[in-house]
C-alpha cells in the first residue's frame, strides 16, 4: 500500500458507512459518511411485549436515519432524542 497524502490522526472508533436507511424506511441519499462514536445514538422499536434497540446515525447530507452494526451495546449510547437535543438539531419523524 501507498500513502499518497497523510491524513490526521485517527482518535477513537470510526466507520465509513453509506446511508441507505435501513431499518428506518429506506430511501437513504447513497452518501458515504465517516461516522465516529459520537455520531451514534440509540432507537427502539416495540412490538407487543418486545423492544429491540438499535444503534444508528443521522445523515446530515438528506436527515435520514440507518442503523448500523458497531462494537457497542445500544446501552452505552444516548437515546435519539437525547442525541438531537444535544446537538440542536429539530428530531426527524420517522
Amino acid at each position: 500500500m501507498k500513502t499518497l497524502k497523510k491524513g490526521r490522526k485517527q482518535k477513537g472508533w470510526t466507520k465509513e458507512c453509506k446511508c441507505t436507511g435501513k431499518g428506518n424506511g429506506d430511501g437513504g441519499c447513497g452518501a458515504t459518511l465517516l461516522v465516529e462514536k459520537g455520531d451514534l445514538f440509540r432507537t427502539e422499536s416495540h412490538a407487543r411485549d418486545e423492544t429491540e434497540s438499535y444503534t444508528t446515525f443521522w445523515c446530515k447530507e438528506c436527515g435520514v436515519l440507518t442503523d448500523i452494526v458497531t462494537p457497542f451495546r445500544e446501552a452505552e449510547l444516548p437515546y435519539a432524542g437525547d442525541w438531537f437535543r444535544s446537538k440542536g438539531i429539530p428530531i426527524p419523524k420517522r
